[in-house]
């Protein structure tokens, strides 16, 4: 019988038996919010996990500026929130439905238990973790080290092998976001971001038709991003 929930597709219980997961189910509820909805926010209890479904969250911080800081933006299937059950301490982000979302909420003490209990999910949990740090590390790398049409270059070859859309002239892929969001993301204006889209077209590098973009060159491309 098919599961009613997606958590097997999930990196961090990707290990665990289908009886498993079936049970943390069971206890854990699902949720169903609509774009812009403010799930949780920096300083709020770290209470449960929150395990995308369907849908698309944004990740943020408040810089010292008092502007969001755009730190991810997860699409499913996924979980967000490991750190803040592990250590007790509060969330340490906002998590906002970019799009409208269906998620499922681990609680706190259900998933201590399944790391006490399941080796597999401490295995899980630990390649999560890295996952993270790695994640966090090449951002900052990408900050400091590429301009926006080198970010903006990266993320479209990326989101394209993601998708492995193959197009006739080239690789498909959609966006999945508007470029204002896109923008945040990369951590640059939209008025920018637009540029270097319009530049990258320019030079026949890539097609933009409203969400979907046609990478015609990615070799050229790739040159940006490094």
């Amino acid at each position: 019988m098919t599961p009613s929930h997606r958590l097997l597709d999930v990196p961090l219980f990707a290990r665990l038996s289908p009886a498993v997961l079936d049970r943390l189910a069971t206890n854990s509820p699902i949720r169903r919010y609509p774009a812009g909805q403010i799930l949780c926010v920096e300083g709020d209890p770290g209470d449960s996990l929150i395990v995308l479904e369907v849908g698309q969250l944004r990740i943020s911080r408040v810089t010292v500026s008092g502007d969001q800081a755009v730190l991810a933006v997860i699409e499913p299937p996924a979980a967000v929130g490991e750190l803040a059950l592990l250590d007790g301490a509060p969330r340490d982000a906002t998590v906002t439905a970019q799009r409208a979302v269906s998620v499922r909420l681990v609680p706190r003490g259900a998933f201590l238990d399944l790391i006490r209990q399941e080796p597999a999910a401490v295995e899980g949990l630990l390649r999560t973790l890295a996952g993270l740090v790695r994640a966090g590390n090449v951002r900052h790398a990408d900050v400091l080290g590429l301009d926006v049409p080198g970010r903006l270059a990266k993320w479209l070859l990326a989101r394209a092998a993601g998708q492995r859309e193959p197009a006739l002239d080239g690789m498909r892929l959609v966006l999945g976001r508007s470029q204002g969001e896109l923008a945040a993301e990369l951590g640059t204006t939209r008025s920018t971001l637009n540029r270097a889209l319009h530049d990258f077209e320019d030079l026949g590098l890539l097609t933009v038709d409203g969400d979907r973009v046609i990478v015609h060159q990615p070799e050229a491309l790739r040159a940006y991003a490094t």
